[in-house]
């Protein structure tokens, strides 16, 4: 943005008199506080009613919110700084009568099917979250007037305010994620409104009438909408085609019994009738034993998706019967290890559990990362699944899998994944894409090594036509296999697919499968109706991608077929750990009708999410300043202030993020992202401005700040975090020591730049402040969906690395200071 023409001369300036700034810096604090909390909790509900890619967009446009403030500022702020007080307490009384309206709109709107089968489909499914996206937009925007009013303030010091800024969000960020657990988002979302008012209200209370009036209304509406419970005036209509729409028809049998959020995602418990095999599309999940069937009285989901079936059983082996018949019992079908020891990641309602007591395990180490699901088998529905959780073999475990795995040294003779993911995404936030640790290479090479001699991996998910998701699956269990030392992979591996297509199970045992295995498992198969053996070492069949790359059988062959499939199916990896994309970006523009025919949804999703804000941004934000520029708002190096805000913002949003998902992992579960990884740079970042003035003196200058930041970061990415994979097993107290100290550095370099131009632009032209906070706020929008590009193509160091550059562009923009 190149904005307002440069002035020929900057004015004499006056220094105005300091003003006591404890109580603006409180202010500070809270807004940013529910800020963050809000934003959060935005997209745990958003999530619920639309897949993580249109949840994406919505938290994307809501924070378009603080981009339009600058713009309203550059107008309101004469007016906002001669009555501060009024001004916040009217600005947090609209931000919780916008907020409950949003939210009323959002339930309420219907949202279309939630898949698309084709790519005019999906643009305009997306096209129709816009509005909904937008209408969230308008909490935010008041927040936003608040915070770019206290910076924009001539007589508060910048990097105090911006310091006590980030210190709210890190306490937002600590917060939120035990706020979900005890109230749900809708009431801890409600609980942060009324926070923000009373706080704004006891810090300056309002002197106006129709101000106080607008308070008091605002703590009515909330204290109404918590009397009459969020379940009623927030009504989830569900969209045609999710798991959950069926409980919005009484005809229909399903009925919703019970609601948990948890920080990952919410867990409904549902009601259901019989499952009918012939009308689903994954039969081979349920079997065909009518016996058996009358059992699914229940089915637990996640966020309205990754559902997980729940089976009446009463203590008794033969109240199982027929769950031999599914897809969950190919790994004891193929093993010869009698009473296994099993891991099973996913729990869910227990469906892989119960398929290892039927074939009588000795021991059950099952993990479930979601809290909320292992509530409500362990409590709130505890006279339902008693049987299994107290059964002594049983050990259910709350945590991330992979991490549970590391810290136990096993072996397992059965380790089972049975569709572990919940289209969410990080629940650090709504920047990322559903992302997954757990089928990346480096989870092969760990699953491998938790198996006994004769154990055997069963990775099951849903498979495209042509073979997409579990031949990637393939692809990268033949390379860890081959890591591992197997000299023919082949023979390590089996598959089992239903005859529609769209399911598989993934064999791979640590030695060769037995030719007695494998005829057992081909006897099993060929008595169901609903699945085959797809491939095998010695078995023939029907043909199939997973038996022509399986019978290639040598490394430079195998690479050849990955490089000239349509899609993407090469091994994804921890530094780029999009499992789910299988597009490349040539995807967007080829004619190849079997290409043009799918749906590339992060490649659409990103150009839609870029093109949409970018459209938002010059409507709401840079017309309206170059139109106010026009007016006479004029600035010495505008377009340098301009450039060096646009930097910042797209700098620290690559390093938040990169952070954020290395050290996710290595602190063993995804909510830490939030409450440690994302907290700690806040929280730094935050003490940095307090002591930038001393900071940048003592370094020498801005630019040299950036020369200190770049050479932290290239060390950490060098030296650090490739080792941090060694310290996994350490307690967490030391994990959590680790990322603080890695943080610390990059945090404090990263406090001294916001507030280094602000200080400048205030000593030089006062008035383009608020410009400054909305041409920042602007380019924090698109941040985010650049940096998604940038990891799904190159990886999560190369968005690391890549903000280097831009920081050192920064410390080479920002202006001299004016002379005195």
């Amino acid at each position: 943005m190149s904005a307002a023409p440069v002035s020929s001369s900057p004015r004499p300036r006056r220094e105005p008199a300091a003003e006591p700034w404890a109580r603006p810096a409180a202010l500070a604090f809270l807004t940013a506080f529910v800020t963050l909390t809000l934003q959060v909790l935005v997209h745990r509900m958003v999530s619920v009613k639309l897949v993580n890619n249109y949840a994406f967009l919505v938290i994307s446009l809501t924070m378009l919110g603080f981009a339009v403030s600058g713009v309203m500022l550059l107008r309101l702020l004469p007016r906002a700084l001669a009555r501060l007080d009024d001004f916040a307490a009217a600005c947090a009384a609209l931000c919780a009568l916008s907020f409950v309206a949003a939210s009323a709109v959002f339930y309420a709107a219907p949202a279309g099917a939630q898949w698309a089968q084709s790519r005019s489909e999906f643009v305009w499914s997306f096209l129709r979250s816009v509005p909904l996206a937008l209408v969230y937009a308008v909490p935010f925007t008041f927040c936003g007037l608040v915070l770019g009013a206290l910076l924009s303030h001539p007589r508060l010091p910048a990097r105090a305010i911006y310091a006590f800024d980030l210190l709210g969000s890190a306490a937002g960020a600590f917060a939120v994620i035990p706020a979900i657990a005890a109230l749900g988002a809708e009431r801890a979302a409600l609980a942060a409104c009324a926070l923000w008012l009373a706080g704004v209200v006891l810090l300056g209370r309002p002197r106006t009438p129709p101000v106080r009036a607008l308070a008091a209304a605002a703590a009515l509406v909330l204290a109404a909408v918590a009397l009459a419970g969020t379940d009623r005036v927030f009504r989830m209509r569900y969209p045609a085609g999710s798991m959950l729409a069926a409980t919005q028809d009484p005809a229909s049998g399903h009925v919703l019994e019970h609601v948990a959020w948890d920080g990952i995602a919410r867990i409904e418990v549902s009601r259901m009738p019989p499952p009918e095999p012939d009308a689903l599309l994954w039969p081979a999940l349920i079997g065909d034993d009518r016996a058996f069937l009358a059992r699914f009285e229940r089915v637990l989901t996640q966020n309205n998706n990754a559902f997980t079936y729940a089976v009446r059983y009463d203590g008794r082996r033969e109240s199982l019967a027929g769950i031999d018949r599914t897809l969950y019992a190919a790994a004891y079908r193929a093993s010869s290890v009698p009473r296994p020891r099993v891991a099973v990641i996913g729990v869910g309602g227990g469906f892989d559990l119960l398929t290892a007591l039927f074939f009588d395990a000795a021991q059950v180490t099952a993990v479930e990362v979601n809290a909320a699901s292992v509530d409500v088998v362990r409590h709130v529905y505890r006279d339902y699944f008693r049987h299994w959780v107290r059964d002594p073999r049983v050990e259910l475990l709350t945590g991330e899998g992979r991490h549970v795995l590391s810290t136990r040294e096993g072996p397992f003779d059965v380790l089972q994944l049975s569709g572990v993911d919940s289209v969410s995404g990080t629940p650090a936030a709504a920047h990322v894409f559903s992302e997954n640790y757990l089928y990346s290479a480096e989870a092969f090479d760990l699953y491998l090594s938790r198996l006994a001699p004769d154990g055997i991996l069963n990775m099951m998910r849903q498979e495209y036509r042509p073979p997409r998701e579990m031949l990637k699956a393939l692809v990268t269990a033949v390379a860890a296999l081959r890591r591992a030392g197997a000299a023919r992979p082949r023979e390590h591996v089996i598959t089992v697919t239903a005859t529609n297509g769209l399911f598989t199970a993934l064999l791979v045992k640590k030695t060769p499968f037995t030719a007695e295995e494998e005829a057992r498992v081909a006897r099993w198969a060929g008595a169901n109706p609903y699945f085959a053996v797809s491939a095998a070492p010695r078995l023939g069949g029907p043909p199939s991608a997973y038996r022509m790359f399986l019978d290639l059988d040598d490394p430079g062959r195998e690479r050849a077929f990955v490089a000239a499939y349509p899609f993407d199916i090469r091994p994804p990896e921890d530094d780029r750990p999009f499992f789910f994309r299988f597009s490349y970006w040539w995807h967007l523009f080829s004619r190849d009708p079997l290409v043009a025919a799918t749906v590339p949804v992060m490649d659409y999703g990103l150009l839609l999410l870029l093109a949409t804000t970018g459209l938002a941004a010059a409507a709401c934000v840079y017309l309206p300043l170059r139109a106010r520029a026009g007016h006479g708002l004029r600035a010495r190096h505008a377009g340098r202030y301009a450039a060096y805000f646009a930097a910042i913002g797209l700098g620290f949003m690559a390093i938040e993020m990169a952070l954020i998902q290395k050290f996710g992992l290595f602190l063993g579960h995804p909510n830490y992202a939030l409450s440690v990884v994302l907290a700690a740079l806040l929280l730094f970042t935050g003490l940095g401005s307090l002591a930038s003035a001393r900071l940048v003196r003592a370094l020498g200058g801005q630019r040299f700040a950036a020369y200190a930041l770049a050479g932290v970061v290239l060390a950490a990415h060098l030296l650090a975090l490739p080792r941090l994979s060694a310290l996994v097993g350490w307690p967490f107290a030391a994990r959590v020591a680790v990322v603080f100290a890695l943080v610390l550095p990059i945090g404090v370099l990263l406090g001294t730049f916001f507030p280094a131009g602000l200080d400048r632009l205030k000593g030089s032209a006062q008035p383009f402040v608020p410009w400054a906070w909305g041409v920042n706020g602007i380019f924090s929008v698109v941040a985010p969906i650049l940096s998604v590009a940038v990891s799904m193509t190159w990886g999560i160091s190369a968005l690391l690395v890549a903000a280097v550059p831009v920081y050192l562009a920064a410390g080479l923009l920002l202006p001299d200071p004016p002379p005195a």
